[in-house]
C-alpha cells in the first residue's frame, strides 16, 4: 500500500494546476486519464503479461484516477474563494501549501480500499476456479481413458462371442455330417443283417436253430450289438471296471490266445483304470481264468442224489429284438433312456426315470437308506448322500485326512438299520463309519491288506462286515471298535495257468442275522455261521467269479450275480433244514446243502451287481452290457430289459421301503427309478 501511495501522490505532483478564469464555473473536476489507445510499447507489455497481473494494473489505474479526482488535497492546493465558492487556483509558480510535499504519502480513500479489496476477492476467486478447472481436465482424462479400455475389453468380448458362434455353428455342420454317415451305415448294415437272416433261414435246420431257448433262459428277445464296453467294435474309454481283482499275471494270461504260445515272462498288459480302456474286461464268453478254474459242467439231471433238479424257464422264441423296430407297445422311452418289455410274458411291471445324479468320477455304488428317502453313492474319494423325492444332494462325505491326490474309489456303502451310521469301503483298505447325524468318521476299522469291496450291517446293527480281495472277510463289533473274528478263504484251486484267485467280492446277511453268505472270485459261494464264523456251506454252479449275492427278504433263496452272464437262485430253505439236521461239527466238504433253483439267463455280458425287492417278488441285475432287467423270482422270466446308462451297470439297489430302485454306472452318473405294478385287467 506504501508503494501505491506514492504513486498516487507523484500523480497529483505531476498533474497541472488548474488556470481557470476567475469568472468560470469553479468546482469542476480535472478532466479523466486520458483513455486513447495505449502506446504500441505498453501493448507488447500488456500482451506478454499474465491475465491475472493485467487485471491488477487496471484497478491499480483506476484506483489512482479516483484517487486523483477525489483526493483531499485538491482542496489544498486550491483554496475555495471567498463566498463559499471552489478554492481559486494557486498562481502559477506559488509554493505548495504547507505540509503538502514531495514524499508525503496521502491516506487511501475508503472507496478505493474496497475497490482494491474487491479486485483481491476477485483474483483469489479467479485462481480457484483456474484450480478446479485443471482438476476437471484431469479427471476428464482419466475417464476418457477407462472408457477407452472398456471399449476395448467390449470389442474383444464381441470378438471371442463372434468366434464362438462360429465354432459353433462349424461343429453343428460337422456333427450334422456325421450323424448322416451313421445313420447311413447304419441303414447299410441293417440291409446286411437282413440279408444274412433271409440267406440263414434258407438254409435246412434254421428252423432248428429258432424253435427254442436254452433250458432256464429269461424267454426274453436278445439285444442286438455287443457288449457293454465295446459300440460297433470300438472300445470305449472311461470305463472303470467294477472290481479290479484279476492279477496281472491272470490278464496277461487271459489276453493270450489258446491257439498262440504263451507271452514272455516280464511282459504286462496296459493298466488299467478310470479314463482308460480296459483290456481286462473284453466281452468274452468265458475268462480264461475262471473257466480253467470252474468245475466241469453237470449233466442237466441232478449233479447228486442230495440235489433237486433245477427249474427250467419254458421255452420261448428268441429273436433279434432292435429298440429302433421294435412295436410301440413293446418299449417305453425317455429322452435318453429306453425299456423293453418281454413280449413272451404279460406285463406286470413299468418303470420310469425319477432323478439322474451327475458325479465328478466313475460311480462305484449306490444303496438306500432303510427309511428309503436317502441314497448314498460311492464315487473317487467321495460318498454323496441324495434326497430320492427331490434329488436333491444332501451331503457330500470325504476323508480330509486321507491322501487327496491319489484316486480312492468308495466300493461299497451300507447304512445300519437305524439309519444313523454309514460304514464305506474304500480302495485303500480302511473301513469308515461315519455318523450322519454330525456328518464326521466315528470309527475306522482297519485290518484288511486289500481294496474292500463290499460291506453289510448285521439286521440288529451291532456287527459290520467287510469283503476284501485279500481273501478275507471280517466281522467288525460296532459297541467296541474291535474284530471279532476273520473268516478266511483257505481253499487253494489250481488251474492249468496257477493258483486261483479267491477274494471276497460281495458280502450278506440273512435277514435273521444268522449266516452270512459271500460270493468270490473262484466262482463259489461260502456261507457261514455269523456268530461263530464256522463255514456252513459252499453253493457252486457258476463258471466264472462271483461278483454279486443278496438273500430274499423272505429267507426262502439266495440270488447270485456272475461274470458268466448269469443269476443263480439257490433254495435257503432247504439249507436251513438241511443244516438243522446235521451234526454241528460235521465238515463242509463240498457243499450242497442249498440247492440250485434256477438260473437266470438274459445278460449279453458279466452280471456285475444284484438286488432282491422288499416283497421278495422281484430281482433286479446290472451288466456290463449297459442293461438293466427285473426278473419274477416265482417264473424266472425278464419283465423287461431297460437300457439307461452309456456304460457298464456297476451297481444295483431296491429301496427298502419298494417303489424305487437305484444303478450306478461307469458313465459318471447314477439314477433313481421308479416302478410299480400295473392293474390287472
Amino acid at each position: 500500500m506504501a508503494s501505491r501511495g506514492v504513486y498516487e501522490h507523484r500523480s497529483l505532483a505531476a498533474a497541472p494546476l488548474s488556470t481557470n478564469p476567475p469568472g468560470s464555473a469553479s468546482g469542476v473536476p480535472p478532466p479523466p486519464p486520458s483513455t486513447s489507445t495505449p502506446s504500441a510499447a505498453a501493448q507488447q507489455q500488456q500482451q506478454g503479461m499474465h491475465p491475472a497481473a493485467i487485471a491488477a494494473a487496471a484497478a491499480a489505474a483506476a484506483a489512482a484516477a479516483a484517487a486523483q479526482a477525489g483526493h483531499p488535497m485538491n482542496g489544498l492546493m486550491h483554496p475555495p474563494p471567498p463566498g463559499g465558492g471552489p478554492p481559486a487556483p494557486a498562481p502559477p509558480g506559488a509554493p505548495p501549501p504547507a505540509g503538502v510535499g514531495v514524499g508525503v504519502v496521502a491516506p487511501p480513500h475508503p472507496s478505493a480500499q474496497r475497490l482494491n479489496d474487491l479486485l483481491e476477492f476477485v483474483k483469489a476467486e479467479f485462481e480457484q476456479v483456474a484450480g478446479e478447472g485443471s482438476v476437471l481436465r484431469v479427471q476428464r482424462e482419466e475417464y476418457e481413458a477407462m472408457i477407452h479400455t472398456h471399449a476395448s475389453e467390449l470389442n474383444a468380448m464381441r470378438a471371442m462371442v463372434y468366434d464362438l458362434e462360429r465354432k459353433y455353428h462349424d461343429d453343428k455342420r460337422v456333427l450334422q455330417e456325421e450323424n448322416s454317415r451313421l445313420q447311413e451305415e447304419n441303414s447299410h448294415l441293417r440291409h446286411q443283417l437282413d440279408t444274412s437272416r433271409s440267406s440263414i433261414s434258407s438254409q435246412p435246420g434254421a428252423g432248428r436253430a429258432a424253435g427254442g431257448a436254452r433250458p432256464g433262459s429269461s424267454g426274453f428277445p436278445v439285444l442286438g450289438g455287443g457288449g457293454g464296453a465295446e459300440v460297433n467294435g470300438a472300445q470305449v474309454a472311461g470305463e472303470h471296471p467294477s472290481k479290479r481283482l484279476r492279477t496281472d499275471e491272470e490278464d496277461r494270461r487271459k489276453s493270450a490266445s489258446s491257439a498262440r504260445p504263451a507271452p514272455q515272462s516280464g511282459s504286462r498288459p496296459p493298466s488299467t483304470g478310470p479314463g482308460a480302456p480296459s483290456s481286462t474286461h473284453q466281452p468274452s464268453p468265458l475268462p480264461p481264468s475262471a473257466s480253467a478254474a470252474a468245475p466241469s459242467p453237470a449233466p442237466p439231471a441232478a449233479a447228486s442224489k442230495d440235489e433237486k433238479p433245477a427249474t427250467s424257464a419254458p421255452p420261448a422264441e428268441v429273436t433279434s429284438f432292435d429298440p429302433g423296430t421294435a412295436p410301440k407297445e413293446l418299449k417305453k422311452e425317455g429322452p435318453d433312456w429306453v425299456t423293453m418289455f418281454n413280449p413272451n410274458v404279460k406285463r406286470t411291471l413299468d418303470v420310469g426315470l425319477v432323478h439322474t445324479l451327475v458325479h465328478d468320477s466313475v460311480v462305484c455304488c449306490v444303496r438306500f437308506s432303510p427309511d428309503g428317502k436317502v441314497l448314498a453313492t460311492g464315487s473317487n474319494r467321495n460318498t454323496t448322500l441324495y434326497d430320492t423325492k427331490t434329488g436333491a444332494r444332501i451331503a457330500q462325505l470325504c476323508d480330509e485326512s486321507a491322501n487327496q491326490k491319489a484316486d480312492n474309489y468308495i466300493r461299497s456303502v451300507s447304512f445300519s438299520p437305524d439309519g444313523k451310521l454309514m460304514a464305506t469301503g474304500s480302495e485303500d483298505r480302511i473301513v469308515r463309519v461315519w455318523n450322519l447325524a454330525h456328518k464326521r468318521i466315528s470309527q475306522v476299522f482297519s485290518g484288511h491288506t486289500s481294496e474292500i469291496y463290499s460291506l453289510a450291517f448285521s439286521p440288529d446293527g451291532r456287527r459290520l462286515v467287510s469283503g476284501s480281495g485279500d481273501k478275507t472277510a471280517r466281522m467288525w463289533d460296532i459297541e467296541t471298535g474291535s474284530c471279532a473274528f476273520t473268516l478266511t478263504i483257505h481253499d487253494i484251486t489250481i488251474a492249468e495257468n496257477g493258483p486261483v484267485d479267491a477274494g471276497v467280492t460281495s458280502v450278506a446277511f440273512s435277514p435273521d442275522g444268522k449266516y452270512l453268505a459271500a460270493g468270490s472270485l473262484d466262482t463259489v459261494v461260502r456261507i457261514w455261521d455269523a456268530e461263530t464264523g464256522q463255514l456252513l456251506d459252499k453253493l457252486k454252479g457258476h463258471e466264472d467269479s462271483v461278483y454279486s449275492v443278496a438273500f430274499s427278504p423272505d429267507s426262502k433263496f439266495l440270488v447270485s450275480g456272475s461274470l458268466d452272464k448269469t443269476l443263480k437262485m439257490f433254495d435257503i430253505a432247504a439249507f436251513k433244514t438241511a443244516i438243522a439236521a446235521a451234526p454241528k461239527d460235521a465238515p463242509v466238504g463240498e457243499g450242497g446243502k442249498a440247492t440250485l433253483l434256477t438260473t437266470l439267463q438274459g445278460h449279453k455280458d458279466y452280471v456285475l451287481s444284484v438286488d432282491v425287492s422288499p416283497d421278495s417278488a422281484w430281482i433286479l441285475s446290472g451288466s456290463k452290457d449297459r442293461g438293466i432287467q427285473m426278473w419274477s423270482s416265482a417264473t424266472a422270466k425278464s419283465q423287461w430289459v431297460l437300457q439307461g446308462h452309456k456304460n457298464s451297470v456297476i451297481s444295483v439297489a431296491i429301496s427298502p421301503v419298494g417303489g424305487l430302485f437305484a444303478t450306478a454306472s461307469g458313465d459318471w452318473s447314477s439314477r433313481i427309478w421308479s416302478y410299480n405294478t400295473l392293474p390287472t385287467a
